[in-house]
């Protein structure tokens, strides 16, 4: 296990709740591909923090890396629909952007 994957478990048994905690983790999960794990994680994150842009985003990132094509739609288009309704349209955009590369 990489110090920076423990490091962020570590963070994260301390403050479960924790945003930047919970991205972290999932990130350095994404990494080492394990799957299982950095989905629970973001589904974890997006739960507590439905307006994280960039979690959205990249849970969608991680489920096209594990070959989970329509996993990976379904976040975007989820995430799309978050976005907007907290605002937040630059990753609005970046969300559309990519649901309209994976639809091209």
């Amino acid at each position: 296990m990489s110090d920076r994957l423990a490091a962020a478990r570590s963070y994260v048994e301390k403050k479960p709740d924790d945003r930047f905690g919970l991205y972290a983790l999932a990130m350095e999960l994404r990494k080492t591909k394990a799957w299982e794990e950095c989905f629970r994680t973001f589904d974890t994150l997006i739960a507590k923090h439905p307006a994280h842009g960039a979690g959205w985003y990249h849970y969608a990132m991680a489920r096209r890396e594990s070959g989970d094509r329509d996993g990976c739609l379904g976040m975007l288009r989820r995430g799309l629909d978050a976005t907007r309704a907290a605002g937040d349209t630059h990753t609005a955009a970046e969300i559309e952007a990519a649901i309209d590369e994976m639809d091209g």
